[in-house]
């Protein structure tokens, strides 16, 4: 009799489908975190411009005596004087937009900064204020 050996090169159709079954689980369960993890730290960014934007504040009113508003990323930089520019992240409104009130009276002695989450953010509403009174 004669001796065959089978070779068996490569995978059957079986494993095949077993993995593609595999890695269809964990891209099911990896993509919803992930994206939930982008939204968190694109957040988190709007929370430190908010931050920034305080300190700013701060430091224009030991300068002049009162405290810059506006409406837009540029109105704010303008306003400010170049005591605040937007991170890298930001620039052109990328993630939130940025308003600041300032106080009504004469020399404004309060402001309040809210971050509204546009974009990548949007229907997230306001990310995140800070206000002083």
């Amino acid at each position: 009799m004669k001796n065959r050996q089978v070779l068996n090169n490569g995978m059957t159709l079986i494993e095949l489908m077993i993995v593609i079954a595999i890695l269809g689980i964990i891209s099911a369960i990896a993509i919803p975190a992930y994206t939930g993890y982008v939204t968190s730290a694109r957040a988190q960014e709007c929370q430190q411009e908010v931050a920034s934007l305080a300190l700013a504040q701060e430091e224009f009113f030991l300068e002049q005596r009162t405290y810059f508003e506006g409406g837009s990323t540029g109105a704010l930089e303008t306003n400010s004087q170049g005591l605040w520019s937007p991170s890298e992240a930001n620039v052109n409104n990328r993630n939130c937009s940025y308003v600041i009130v300032a106080g009504t009276t004469g020399i404004a002695t309060s402001y309040q900064i809210t971050a509204t989450g546009i974009n990548n953010l949007a229907g997230k509403g306001t990310i995140a204020t800070k206000t002083k009174l």
